[in-house]
């Protein structure tokens, strides 16, 4: 080969080389990650991380921003029930009924269906939902696996829950992450969450901000509240067993 086609073809393929790279970096960047955790302001990467569920801060890994709503999903094991959601002062549930194809009831829990073993385990929480141009490591197959690893009762499905939250994360006046708390969520639950960065009907792709596996939340031991009162009550069954005793030696 001559020296000037030679040199024309390194110089082609350092730039192929180069368009690939900035296209993969483009991706990247518009395409974020949430992440779902306790204690901290940046992706932990756990997969998935433990969290508390009195105390969880979800957001973008990375500088991004997104529209309302904030999409929060819960899958509960064993088919189970669906949790409350507290938000801080000044955040409200979206209006609408339905977002991005996932059924919604703002600050009240929608079931959005059951997450099975149908389909050789492709099947997803956002999928589920009916969500468009989410991801699919948040399967079936990862979060069953987990959770009967964690010696966590499955059963049959993941119950999915959706929320809605008038918020644009990211934004100046929304900032990232958001503080968020559950009552009544049941151990072995994942919290998730999809924001996008566009209104509409649709996510195309290159806007969807998601949770994956890595970065999804779950909760395996009882919220702290009620830990507390299954200790007074144990506390005041020691007590009251203490004064019978008392009694019947008075007594004889």
């Amino acid at each position: 080969m001559k020296p000037n086609l030679r040199r024309t073809a390194i110089l082609c393929a350092i730039a192929a080389f180069l368009s690939v790279l900035f296209v993969y970096q483009t991706k990247a960047q518009v395409d974020p990650q949430i992440f779902v955790c306790t204690g901290c302001t940046g992706a932990p990467g756990g997969d998935p991380n433990v969290i508390d569920p009195s105390t969880i801060n979800m957001g973008f890994a990375g500088n991004h921003q997104a529209v309302s709503p904030l999409l929060v999903f819960v899958a509960v094991p064993n088919d189970g029930a669906a949790p409350t959601i507290s938000v801080p002062s000044g955040v409200t549930g979206a209006t609408g009924s339905s977002f991005y194809g996932a059924s919604t009831s703002g600050l009240t829990a929608s079931f959005d269906g059951t997450l099975t073993n149908a389909k050789k385990g492709k099947h997803t929480v956002f999928s589920v939902a009916g969500v468009s141009g989410a991801g699919g490591s948040v399967s079936w197959t990862n979060l069953s696996g987990y959770d009967t690893g964690k010696g966590i009762t499955v059963g049959s499905g993941f119950n999915v829950y959706v929320f809605a939250l008038d918020y644009g994360l990211g934004t100046a006046s929304q900032p990232s992450p958001i503080n968020i708390d559950f009552g009544g969520i049941a151990p072995g639950s994942f919290v998730d969450a999809f924001n996008c960065a566009e209104a509409g009907a649709k996510c195309k792709g290159g806007d969807v901000g998601q949770s994956v596996m890595t970065n999804s939340g779950v909760v395996l031991t009882p919220e702290p509240p009620t830990l507390f009162l299954l200790g007074s009550g144990l506390l005041a069954l020691g007590i009251l067993l203490q004064s019978r005793k008392r009694r019947n030696l008075i007594a004889a």
